[in-house]
């Protein structure tokens, strides 16, 4: 505290011109910078040319801040640095952003009034009953988008037709690198069943991305090598999360049918098939030569096994796993999982490659600092010129406003002395007017109470009564008033 007063007195110290020019300086610098900040600051533009939905505005909004981008909320828009927009708008596009805006029921039924037709309210029932269950879909694991369509139950007219049970048809785009399996796809045929009165989850059409049935696209058309991919993928992306690894499986299978027989022999016991045994015996005394030989043969057990490979029969299976080096370390454990869920015999020449590379180079954002200020200076910017101009026009009109002031005092002064003639008789205060012009008699009346002015102007000759009076009933004032008048 004592070292502020120190510095206000030093400043009060100060010639009134002095401090005028230093607060001059300091307010000029502090203009001077602020515009040339905003001159060189990264220019910025809105990331949409239209105005999004407030559930599309947050969705988009949340993954820019995943994304680290800076960006500045406004009116059902995002602004952002100018170079970066069409980066953005990609890579909001490759991962299905902003989701395009389905009406629910709220919105769907707000134009719903006494006299709508019926058949008006059940169609705006289903378009927001589709679009809650949309909604509803978009939220749950390995979806990224839906489509539903909702076709009623329909009564039987007449006797000769039947009774139309309610229908539902989902088209569902899953996230990418991510499957949707078996499991999965009955509790989204039970969730819309479920949401839809009237509808058995068997009559819920489930299809994927490009058009086909689930069960056909899924189980029955696929081939083996692509099945065991999706499913190795789905493994990994549970387990590391969906973007972490990339699978590649490639099966090499027999085109052709072969039958192979094959003859097993085996004999009777514990001994050896056949047995066979010489001798040889020289005689000294006779001079001979004796040789002997024999074989045993034992029964025989034969066994034929024949064989028929039908064409497909799998020769070799080729595994390549991709990870990325900044998300996961441990090559180990994928090394072991991805061997065991996908039956890797070594004896029948499968291979196994896992490998760590890096899959994208994000680029390093520059930090900016006047980010933070930017949503705060440009709204102000207009008041803050206005005030400069302002502060401007003051110091041009120093010398008239201080006149006006001075006029208002000297008004404000006399207006006490005015009101002390009431005490005074009518010829006195005759006497104190006597050498005034009539607008200054006028003036100096108009401070007294009714009676005494009356009382006055009886005193003074026609033509100066009339002088006054026409002084002091002004029908109307002028465009710009005087300062006495004013104050």
């Amino acid at each position: 505290m004592d070292a502020f007063a120190a510095w206000w007195r030093r400043w009060n110290a100060l010639g009134g011109r002095t401090r005028a020019a230093i607060g001059t300086t300091l307010l000029a610098a502090a203009v001077l910078s602020t515009v040339i900040g905003i001159a060189t600051h990264p220019a910025r533009s809105e990331l949409f040319s239209a105005p999004l939905y407030p559930g599309q505005l947050a969705e988009v909004e949340e993954q820019l801040a995943a994304w680290n981008e800076p960006f500045a909320p406004v009116d059902r828009n995002v602004v952002v640095a100018a170079g970066r927009r069409s980066a953005l708008l990609l890579r909001l596009a490759l991962v299905g952003l902003p989701h395009d805006h389905v009406p629910d029921s709220t919105e769907a039924l707000a134009g719903i009034g006494v006299l709508t037709p019926q058949s008006v309210v059940d169609a705006q029932t289903r378009v927001g009953l589709a679009g809650d269950i949309e909604r509803a879909l978009r939220g749950m694991h390995g979806v990224r988008d839906a489509r539903v369509i909702i076709a009623p139950a329909r009564r039987a007219a007449f006797a000769d037709e039947s009774a139309t049970p309610a229908t539902a048809s989902v088209r569902v785009r899953a996230v990418n690198g991510m499957q949707i399996d078996a499991k999965e796809a009955r509790g989204i045929r039970r969730f819309v069943a479920a949401s839809v009165p009237g509808l058995s989850a068997q009559r819920v059409t489930l299809l994927d991305d490009g058009g086909n049935a689930f069960e056909l696209a899924n189980e029955n058309n696929l081939a083996s090598g692509t099945r065991l991919q999706r499913t190795l993928q789905g493994a990994l992306d549970r387990a590391f999360g969906v973007g972490s690894t990339i699978v590649r499986v490639l099966e090499e299978r027999d085109p052709g049918t072969r039958n192979v027989s094959t003859l097993t022999r085996m004999p009777y016991g514990a001994g050896a098939l056949s047995e066979s045994s010489a001798s040889e015996r020289y005689r000294k005394g006779t001079m001979g030569y004796d040789r002997s030989s024999a074989q045993r043969k034992r029964g025989i057990a034969q066994r034929r096994v024949r064989e028929s490979f039908p064409a497909g029969t799998l020769q070799r299976r080729d595994v390549a796993v991709l990870v990325d080096a900044r998300r996961i370390v441990d090559l180990a454990a994928i090394r072991a999982l991805v061997r065991a869920a996908a039956g890797i015999d070594a004896r029948r020449g499968d291979r196994l490659v896992v490998e760590a590379l890096p899959f994208t180079q994000r680029r390093q954002m520059a930090r900016d600092g006047w980010w933070l200020a930017y949503g705060a200076i440009v709204p102000l910017l207009p008041t803050l010129v206005v005030a400069i101009a302002g502060l401007l026009v003051l110091r041009a009109m120093r010398s008239p406003l201080r006149w006006a002031a001075r006029a208002a005092i000297r008004a404000l002064k006399a207006r006490p002395d005015a009101a002390t003639f009431g005490g005074y008789a009518p010829q006195a205060l005759r006497g104190a007017l006597r050498d005034e012009p009539p607008h200054a008699a006028a003036a100096m009346m108009s401070a007294l109470p009714a009676s005494t002015v009356a009382a006055v102007l009886e005193l003074y000759p026609p033509e100066e009564r009339a002088a006054i009076l026409r002084n002091m009933a002004r029908t109307r004032s002028p465009l710009v008033p005087s300062a006495e008048e004013f104050f």
